[in-house]
C-alpha cells in the first residue's frame, strides 16, 4: 500500500540502509573471523539464501525501477564471496547508483523554458546518510542533521537508522539577483529529518523460528514503538521574478 501510493503519486525514493534484516557489522566481523574454517558448500549455501532473500526484496520493489535517487548501505547487509553486497546488487536490480556506506547527495536540476530562448535553471540538493548514533529523544535524533547542517548546504537533510519519523525546518534567507539585476531577498525552509522504517516492534503472539513465545528486537530492547512507513518530500520549482525558487515540504507519509 505504501509503495502503491507513492507511485500512483509519481514519487521518487532514496536507499537508507538496513534493507534487509541480516548480519550487522559485529556479525560480518565474526563470520569472517572463522571463514577460513568454512566448507566452500557452506559459505555457497549462505551466499545463495542472502542471494534469495535480496531477490525477494527485489520484486516487492519492481514497480519502482528506475525511479530511485540512490541508495546508500546501512549496518545490516550481507558480503557474498565476490565482493558484492545485498545493497550494491539491490541497486543494480533497481537501476539505480549504489552510494556506498556514507554521505551521499542528490542534486534535482529544474529546467523552465521561459519566453523566447530564455531558459531558468534551479537545483534541489538532498544530503543523506543511513546514520550512526541517534539518540531515543526527538532533539536528540536529530543532532546528527543538526551538526551538518552548519557544516554543508543542502535543502533537505536525511538520515535513517533510528526508525522514528522526526523533523524539523529552519527558515534559510539569501540574498538573489534576478536576471535584470535586480537584488531581492529568497527564504526556503530546509528540512531535516529521520525516514522511519518498516521493522515491527511489538507483535501479539509472536515466536522463534521453534515455535516458542519470543519478542523481537525492539520489544527485547524495551524500545518505544514508532508509527511504520517511510517519509514524504514535496519539493517544487517556482518561478518568481525570472529565476526558480524550490519550495519544500514535508509529511509523515
Amino acid at each position: 500500500r505504501h509503495l502503491r501510493w507513492r507511485i500512483k503519486k509519481d514519487c521518487y525514493f532514496i536507499g537508507m540502509g538496513d534493507y534487509l534484516d541480516v548480519a550487522t557489522p559485529s556479525n560480518r566481523r565474526a563470520l569472517k573471523s572463522i571463514s577460513g574454517d568454512l566448507y566452500e558448500s557452506m559459505r555457497q549455501m549462505m551466499d545463495e539464501k542472502m542471494a534469495e532473500s535480496t531477490d525477494k526484496i527485489a520484486r516487492i520493489l519492481a514497480p519502482t525501477k528506475g525511479r530511485w535517487l540512490g541508495l546508500v548501505s546501512g549496518h545490516h547487509l550481507w558480503e557474498f564471496e565476490d565482493g558484492s553486497t545485498t545493497d550494491t546488487r539491490l541497486a543494480a536490480k533497481l537501476e539505480t547508483t549504489y552510494m556506498g556506506d556514507g554521505a551521499a547527495m542528490a542534486i534535482l536540476h529544474f529546467v523552465h523554458k521561459g519566453a523566447g530562448a530564455a531558459r531558468h535553471h534551479g537545483y534541489a540538493k538532498i544530503w543523506y546518510h543511513h546514520g550512526v548514533g541517534m539518540g531515543s529523544t526527538p532533539t536528540g535524533r536529530l543532532s546528527k542533521l543538526i551538526g551538518i547542517s552548519k557544516t554543508f548546504f543542502a535543502h533537505v537533510y536525511l538520515a535513517g537508522h533510528s526508525h522514528a519519523k522526526v523533523h524539523d525546518r529552519e527558515p534559510w534567507i539569501d540574498v538573489g539577483v534576478t536576471p535584470q539585476g535586480s537584488v531581492r531577498w529568497e527564504s526556503t525552509n530546509r528540512i531535516r529529518a529521520t525516514t522511519g522504517g518498516f521493522l515491527k516492534g511489538y507483535e501479539m503472539g509472536s515466536k522463534n523460528a521453534h515455535g516458542y513465545p519470543a519478542a523481537g528486537y525492539v520489544e527485547r530492547a524495551a524500545l518505544p514503538p514508532t508509527a511504520l512507513g517511510g517519509v514524504l518530500l514535496y519539493i517544487r520549482p517556482r518561478i518568481r521574478e525570472g529565476r526558480i525558487e524550490i519550495d519544500l515540504g514535508y509529511s509523515d507519509g
